[in-house]
């Protein structure tokens, strides 16, 4: 189940195969899409290539210590994911004029994080799947052992499967790590505090999916980001049908006219 890092520098594997990261050309809003924890903008594919064929630009690159090795992601932490993101979403901005920010579990607290910050040029905020709470299955040990004060050792989590859905004929299209870095992924549940404290001060209109069958990231997050974040404008959809993965899973293509019918709202 665990393994080292010299048995993980041996033997890790990319699953799924896929891109890694998308770009594409069009009007504004550009769309700035940030993947989930150990994964690649494949995660998203349906769901951007909606937003591409409804004519907007598409910035979806990598976060740090993606995409590559996943001994690099287990030495990073939240804030070199939202530094790499932050400059992102400056260049479409600089470029496009106007960003919506899109994020799905890990991408998601980075999306808030950046939101709560009130960047020039941000119209809009998507947030799926979100990771204000982890599961108990993996909050509580994290949380347990953060309490100890310990430096968690450089260890390794394999992945039963690629990613949490309801339908699995889309398994072999998620491109991710084959196993969790653990020390990264108490990262992401300590970001998950971070962020909770801050999304009183998102202000931009805001979109917030979540899968009711999510195994990874309960669907209450939905419902309590709705309820506390600053923001006037605040939409939620619950697919009843979905889990995690919901931009891949059985509602995939209403998940996508979501999000398509928000950015028509952003012009």
């Amino acid at each position: 189940m665990f393994r080292n890092r010299q048995r993980t520098v041996r033997e890790q594997k990319m699953l799924g195969v896929g891109e890694h990261e998308l770009f594409a050309d069009g009007r504004a809003p550009c769309v700035v899409a940030l993947h989930g924890f150990g994964g690649t903008v494949a995660e998203l594919r349906p769901l951007l290539d909606a937003v591409a064929r409804a004519g907007y630009a598409i910035d979806a690159a990598l976060l740090a210590g993606h995409g590559s090795r996943v001994e690099e992601l287990q030495e990073l932490g939240f804030d070199a994911w939202v530094d790499g993101a932050r400059a992102r979403m400056r260049a479409a901005v600089e470029k496009h004029g106007r960003v919506v920010l899109l994020g799905f579990s890990l991408g998601s607290l980075v999306a808030m994080q950046l939101a709560s910050e009130h960047p020039a040029g941000l119209t809009g905020l998507v947030v799926l799947g979100n990771a204000l709470t982890l599961h108990p299955l993996m909050r509580v040990p994290l949380a347990l052992w953060h309490r100890t004060g310990r430096p968690l050792p450089d260890v390794y989590l394999l992945k039963p499967l690629a990613g949490d859905l309801v339908d699995p004929t889309a398994m072999g299209s998620l491109v991710t790590y084959d196993r969790h870095p653990v020390r990264a992924a108490l990262e992401v549940y300590l970001a998950g505090e971070r962020v909770r404290e801050r999304v009183g001060r998102i202000e931009c209109p805001t979109l917030v999916l979540h899968g009711r069958r999510d195994r990874v990231c309960p669907w209450k997050n939905a419902v309590w980001l709705a309820e506390h974040v600053g923001a006037r404008d605040v939409s939620v959809r619950l697919f009843e049908k979905s889990a995690h993965v919901l931009a891949w899973d059985g509602e995939r293509d209403e998940v996508a006219g979501e999000v398509v019918r928000f950015l028509a709202r952003m012009h």
